[in-house]
């Protein structure tokens, strides 16, 4: 299992699935939002496979580590 979190920055519709621009770090990674049907620019999402599956709240040390 590889979990990441990263901010929406994006949100577009491709092929009838709405699909997210995460960036993670400095990287920024094209996942499916399928899941996450009121994911907002802006939110942070938890990414396993390749999939946005959850939103997370922010956390102060998740913030000031940057991960």
């Amino acid at each position: 299992m590889n979990l990441l979190s990263g901010q929406i920055e994006e949100i577009y519709i491709v092929d009838g699935t709405a699909m997210g621009r995460v960036r993670i770090g400095g990287a920024f990674l094209r996942v499916p939002l399928t899941f996450l049907i009121e994911a907002q620019v802006g939110d942070t999402v938890l990414i396993d496979s390749g999939v946005a599956i959850s939103r997370v709240g922010s956390n102060p040390i998740v913030d000031e580590l940057g991960i």
